[in-house]
């Protein structure tokens, strides 16, 4: 059961990820807007110097390689063993002035979001060295879904939480 006090620490430790979230969301619009700014007059109709189907593969497999890691790092720390209980992460926590389960949640998704969002990167990466319109919004609308699916969820946070009283109850005894 969890006291009134981490309730309202979870809630805005939530608030604050949605916030992050959006903007991070946001930022895919604004590269849109770049694209549409820039539009087709960006690209000269010369010849690239710069292997674009190359770059192209190898944007592919950083993209692929991002949302891997992405994905089994959250799934790694929601799983395991709280680290919201290491010295480190109450350090943090402390001088933050939240609960550590918050800071440890925070963490996590920020890092899962910045994966997402690097996929969107390497799609305006390589629009502005010249690649199709197509493969940009492939890399950004590839980039968004992973920020829906790694959005902040305050179920996941409660986890957290639990796992951290229940862990630090264990080293109390």
């Amino acid at each position: 059961m969890m006291q009134a006090q981490e309730k309202v620490a979870i809630d805005k430790g939530i608030q604050t990820l949605w916030v992050i979230w959006a903007a991070m969301l946001g930022s895919l619009v604004i590269y849109i807007f770049v694209y549409h700014l820039l539009g087709e007059g960006f690209n000269s109709g010369e010849e690239a110097v710069i292997p674009l189907g190359l770059l192209r593969k190898i944007c592919a497999v950083l993209a692929a390689g991002a949302l891997l890691t992405g994905y089994y790092l959250r799934r790694f720390m929601l799983k395991g063993r709280s680290e919201a209980a290491r010295p480190a992460t109450i350090r943090r926590a402390a001088a933050l002035n939240q609960p550590p389960f918050v800071t440890q949640y925070t963490s996590l998704v920020i890092v899962s979001l910045a994966c997402a969002e690097s996929v969107g990167l390497y799609g305006l990466l390589l629009f502005l060295l010249g690649d199709s319109l197509q493969v940009f919004y492939t890399f950004i609308g590839i980039s968004a879904l992973a920020m829906v699916f790694y959005r902040p969820k305050k179920e996941e946070m409660e986890k957290i939480a639990l796992a951290y009283k229940k862990e630090v109850g264990e080293e109390s005894h």
